[in-house]
């Protein structure tokens, strides 16, 4: 056998603007960065490029999840020096900006199934589609 190795017990100093999360079944931590209001709104104009931001006020929509929250919810990770990332604040989600939609904003399998209702709900149109049916039975 050979001897056997101590390792030193550093102290590890977490920084005063970030607190861990750890995921218990992997045990995986994420640093969250705790960042002034201010600063939490320049990093959401600058990281989410395909939305604006005009407030923390301002709701987004996760399409993963379904959840709506604000951009004082949003999570923010610390990645390196002056770089974040942003996620969804649910539990479990890990969605980032561009899964994130208005929530005024229909998703396109809404607006489409919408639209083919209106257009079988319009009389006319129901009309002619049996009338193209029953021409191609007779033909």
């Amino acid at each position: 056998m050979g001897s056997r190795r101590i390792l030193p017990d550093h102290t590890i100093i977490q920084r005063p603007d970030c607190a861990p999360r750890c995921n218990e079944q992997n045990a995986f931590c994420i640093m969250i960065a705790h960042l002034k209001l201010d600063d939490r709104f320049s990093v959401l104009c600058a990281e989410d490029r395909l939305r604006k931001w005009t407030s923390l006020d301002d709701e987004r929509l996760c399409i993963i999840c379904k959840r709506k929250f604000n951009g004082r919810q949003v999570e923010i990770r610390r990645v390196s020096n002056r770089k974040y990332e942003l996620h969804c604040p649910t539990d479990g989600c890990d969605s980032a900006p561009h899964l994130w939609i208005y929530p005024a904003t229909p998703l396109v399998s809404h607006v489409s199934k919408s639209k083919l209702c209106h257009r079988l709900n319009n009389n006319s149109t129901a009309a002619r589609l049996r009338q193209r049916g029953r021409q191609r039975v007779v033909v």
